[in-house]
């Protein structure tokens, strides 16, 4: 990569200041001078007053040169790096705690009697002072018993500073912006200060869903579970006619299996929705799955897929007893049609209508989802400080139409059953009944008669005459 050389003073953390040192990009990260940093290795950069600061995974650099030359460098970083993988890699080193800002620092003082010098990278939360460098990492809890800001004198390199004390412990961080010596001051003062909301665009803040977890989605349990299932169709079978099951030939079992798997079928979608739900790990996500609008047209498919699913298991069934008795089915049908235009159009509209009343019921659920994702949005991107009572509010009204909607579910699936038990005992059932019971040649037996009749007089005139001859 051909790229133009700067010309920068180079300080290492622990090795000194390199004067004039070529700076260059590279492919896979930037060359000071001897030392290579790769992207893959750089944890943060803080831009500071006249400085780039940057923390890299064995190095720490601090860079000064003209503002031209620094805005370059600045922009080369921007590009090789991801700011969120940044961010994220961070909050995991701190364990998740509620960061209040980071800022590459100048730090000179003592922690448990050992001094600490250099560059640091410093991470303010509402718990402590974190100081990282490499694989370096100092932590001054709160509260503090001192804390004093020092004003630099005119022209006095990096700026105000601040001092923490606490015991024999202290701390003197300079390069901070007067926003971050403000919120430090506050913060060291209390165990678990809250954080501030700070104007200076310059200030790198983290948002709460870079510094906590999203919310879990907890959902209540599922009501159209199996078990559920299994009970509405075993009573549903209980009360389809067993004369006419007999007279069908129809095996054992076949109604509570048959029925079952029409209910599979037709709550599929809540099924497989609450299940990504259930198992998405965030609250935002798990909403996202539920989608209002989407279940009601999917249940509609699956309610039309369970009418249609049901319609071919009858014409299997007519079909196999039609091979018993030998009946041509399709020469029958010419005659009488097996499944009418009325019929399928009068199942579809039985099926669907438990579904139909029970979505004018939930018409709300559509506006709560997005009140709901809109508030946890609003939450994730608002102050570590900010409480959650809008999100929470959202979120309980939500969760229990949700139950509402759920247990809704199972009462449509049994007047779904009980249509679908219906139409086998008054009108499926009976037409089997009728395939059950047909001639196998079509022809009267009068007809047939006549004809036997005619070919035994056949016969006896046939031997007559061979015996005569």
């Amino acid at each position: 990569m051909a790229d133009q050389v700067l010309r920068l003073d180079v300080f290492v953390h622990g090795a000194g200041v390199e004067r004039g040192a070529s700076v260059q990009r590279e492919t896979d990260g930037v060359r000071f001078g001897e030392r290579f940093v790769p992207w893959s290795e750089v944890r943060w950069v803080s831009r500071r007053s006249g400085m780039v600061l940057i923390f890299a995974e064995h190095v720490s650099l601090a860079i000064r040169g003209s503002p031209t030359a620094l805005a370059t460098l600045h922009e080369w970083l921007a590009q090789g790096m991801n700011d969120s993988e940044l961010r994220e890699r961070l909050i995991q080193q701190l364990g998740h705690e509620v960061v209040l800002f980071v800022a590459g620092s100048a730090v000179e003082g003592t922690l448990g009697g050992a001094p600490v010098r250099g560059l640091f990278l410093a991470a303010a939360t509402r718990r402590a002072l974190h100081l990282l460098a490499g694989s370096d990492q100092h932590t001054m809890e709160w509260p503090v018993d001192r804390v004093k800001r020092q004003i630099a004198r005119p022209g006095e390199a990096g700026g105000d500073a601040v001092l923490l004390s606490r015991g024999d412990d202290q701390l003197r961080l300079r390069y901070l912006f007067p926003d971050e010596i403000v919120s430090l001051a506050t913060a060291c003062r209390e165990t678990r200060a809250p954080a501030r909301r700070m104007p200076n665009p310059s200030l790198e803040l983290f948002r709460r869903k870079e510094v906590s977890p999203p919310p879990q989605a907890d959902l209540p349990e599922h009501s159209a579970a199996a078990g559920a299932l299994h009970e509405v169709a075993d009573r549903a079978a209980a009360n389809v006619p067993g004369e006419l099951q007999v007279r069908a030939l129809m095996e054992p079992g076949f109604f509570e299996s048959h029925f079952l798997e029409l209910g599979e079928i037709a709550l599929g979608p809540l099924i497989l929705r609450k299940s990504a739900a259930s198992t998405a790990d965030s609250l935002w996500k798990a909403a996202e799955a539920m989608d209002a609008a989407g279940l009601r047209e999917d249940t509609r498919a699956a309610v039309a897929s369970a009418a249609n699913r049901m319609l071919d298991v009858y014409r299997g069934e007519a079909q196999r007893l039609a091979d018993v008795r030998a009946v041509d089915l399709e020469a029958r049908e010419r005659r009488v049609a097996l499944i009418p235009d009325a019929m399928r159009d009068r199942l579809l509209d039985r099926m669907q209508a438990p579904f139909d009343r029970l979505w004018s019921r939930f018409e709300g659920l559509d506006s709560e989802g997005r009140l709901l994702i809109g508030a946890l949005n609003e939450y994730a991107e608002g102050s570590p400080a900010e409480d959650d009572g809008r999100m929470g509010a959202a979120a309980d009204q939500w969760r229990a139409t949700l139950a509402r909607l759920d247990s809704g579910y199972v009462g449509a699936w049994r007047e779904l059953v009980e249509e679908i038990e219906k139409t086998w005992s008054t009108d499926l059932l009976p037409r089997l009944v009728q395939v059950a019971t047909e001639e196998r040649s079509g022809v009267p037996e009068w007809v047939q008669l006549i004809v036997l009749g005619v070919v035994t007089l056949l016969l006896v005139v046939a031997l007559v005459v061979v015996f005569v001859v």
